[in-house]
């Protein structure tokens, strides 16, 4: 087995034990109390949620952090503030692993045989629907490097992928703590 595969393997195992850990300290109660430690500040908490939300390793724990911040926050703020946090997330991860993600997407490209999915799909006339799948996966909890990969946006500029990258996710993450704020 390539080397390659093996640490998109191990990224997988990691994530998995990632969000076993988020599951156990939001069942625990550990989160609540230092969410409610931090609620003084509960911008910075809103922002470093954000930040969590963007990298596969710290997804699910922003997810368990905005669900506590969304049963006693407004919803909006909670997530523009998280998104503040989505776009520091973000610009961090692409300044210093652009280069690595490049390698790591390539990988997958070729394991899962996306250039012939590509061409199957422009053959159809619905080769707009790598783009659609990006903007969810950016949206989502999902790690952003993929969507982003899948937007095209590897040659945008800081700026336009800052702008990109707090849309999306802030739409995402409205998504997420609109229904629990109005179930709790």
């Amino acid at each position: 087995m390539d080397s390659k595969v093996k640490k998109l393997i191990f990224k997988t195992a990691v994530f998995a034990v990632s969000l076993s850990f988020a599951w156990w300290i939001l069942k625990s109660g550990y989160l609540s109390v230092m969410i409610d430690t931090i609620l003084p500040l509960k911008f910075v908490s809103e922002i470093v949620a954000g930040i969590f939300y963007t990298s596969f390793l710290t997804s699910p724990v922003s997810v368990a952090m905005l669900v506590i911040l969304a049963k006693a926050n407004n919803p909006v703020t909670t997530a523009l503030l998280a998104g503040v946090g989505t776009v520091i997330g973000d610009l961090l991860i692409i300044k210093f692993f652009r280069s690595q993600i490049s390698t790591d997407l390539n990988v997958v490209s070729k394991e899962l045989h996306l250039q012939r999915i590509n061409a199957f799909l422009k053959m159809l006339h619905i080769d707009f629907l790598i783009p659609l799948l990006g903007a969810v996966i950016v949206a989502s909890p999902l790690p952003d490097e993929l969507g982003l990969m899948m937007l095209g946006a590897s040659k945008l500029n800081y700026r336009e992928l800052a702008i990109l990258s707090y849309t999306l996710n802030t739409a995402g993450i409205l998504l997420i703590v609109t229904p629990v704020n109005l179930l709790s």
